[in-house]
């Protein structure tokens, strides 16, 4: 049983992004997160959010970091 089913939410055990699945996902809900999203406290608050994923994930360049571990681990370099 999961409780998120994006990354982000995943990694960072809480809702961070608002997951519309199935038949939340609709117009009326779209439009509704759409606009909290060009709040600009909301878009303040998804953006500190991403912060502390980013430091979760290890800091600047992680993503980067990641895909050359994941890289190495597959191609046995």
């Amino acid at each position: 049983n999961l409780d998120y089913i994006s990354l982000v939410n995943l990694i960072m055990d809480r809702e961070v992004v608002k997951e519309l699945i199935q038949d939340d996902l609709n117009r009326k809900n779209l439009k509704k997160e759409l606009a909290r999203i060009l709040n600009k406290e909301h878009r303040k608050k998804i953006f500190s959010d991403y912060y502390e994923l980013e430091q979760k994930l290890g800091g600047k360049g992680a993503s980067e970091k990641t895909a050359q571990l994941i890289y190495q681990k597959i191609s046995g370099s």
